[in-house]
């Protein structure tokens, strides 16, 4: 009878030791099961900010080449103009005349105004004003300055700038500055003010 009793003790320690050690690597396994949705939740959660940047720098990569194609498209559009006239008020004298130095000048003018209209077709784009909306309240700068703005903001190098405005690196500096005193100038909201990089580059 004792015998029986041990062996059935036995058998019911060996019984409950077996299930401790269930109970354990199921705890265990519980806890491998919350870390791995943790990791899985980190994993998502980094992922959608990553998608959520990806897609930001992309839509800004977009805008930026819209309107960069748009200006380039105008510049290029001028040159041949400004080709073939030069072509054929040289073709009518050899000599340096008064005349001739007018119509040049007027040639000179003429895709000088026709770049400020392009320029001013651009900020006024309603696209451009959605992307750009605090360049609404800078009716202080013209709209090639308004572009430089622009930018310089999203930190195009004064080359670039240059070209996409047809002008020269040393003109470009020059705006910059006259932008900067405007702004300066206009009482602009402080806030908005304190955040231009073409403010904050100007410090460092």
């Amino acid at each position: 009878m004792e015998q029986i009793y041990v062996d059935t003790l036995n058998t019911v320690v060996i019984h409950k030791y077996d299930l401790d050690a269930l109970v354990l690597e199921l705890e265990m396994v519980e806890r491998h099961n919350a870390i791995l949705y943790i990791v899985l939740a980190a994993l998502i959660l980094i992922g959608g900010v990553v998608g959520y940047i990806m897609v930001r720098r992309h839509k800004r990569v977009m805008v930026q080449e819209y309107f960069t194609k748009r200006l380039l498209s105008r510049q290029a559009g001028n040159l041949p103009y400004m080709s073939d006239s030069i072509s054929k008020i040289s073709n009518k004298s050899i000599l340096v005349s008064a005349s001739l130095s007018e119509e040049l000048q007027s040639l000179l003018n003429n895709v000088k105004s026709e770049s400020k209209n392009s320029f001013a077709e651009i900020v006024n784009d309603a696209a451009f004003i959605a992307r750009y909306p605090y360049i609404r309240e800078m009716d202080f700068l013209s709209p090639a300055e308004k572009l430089v703005l622009i930018f310089t903001e999203e930190e195009y190098p004064v080359k670039e700038i240059a070209l996409l405005v047809g002008s020269t690196d040393t003109s470009v500096r020059a705006m910059k500055t006259r932008i900067r005193s405007k702004l300066t100038q206009s009482g602009c909201n402080s806030a908005l003010y304190n955040k231009l990089k073409i403010i904050n580059l100007k410090k460092k």
